[in-house]
């Protein structure tokens, strides 16, 4: 499964654990820093 995980700070430790647990069940892991992007939410 492809996960992506939304961080303010990526290099954390509660975000690399995240990171970490996940890759170790076989994920494919993201880590988005919500500081580099914006997300536009519409109805419909």
């Amino acid at each position: 499964m492809k996960l992506a995980i939304l961080s303010c700070s990526p290099n954390c430790y509660s975000t690399r654990r995240l990171r970490q647990a996940a890759e170790v069940r076989g994920h494919t892991v993201r880590v988005l820093n919500t500081m580099r992007f914006a997300i536009d939410l519409r109805p419909g």
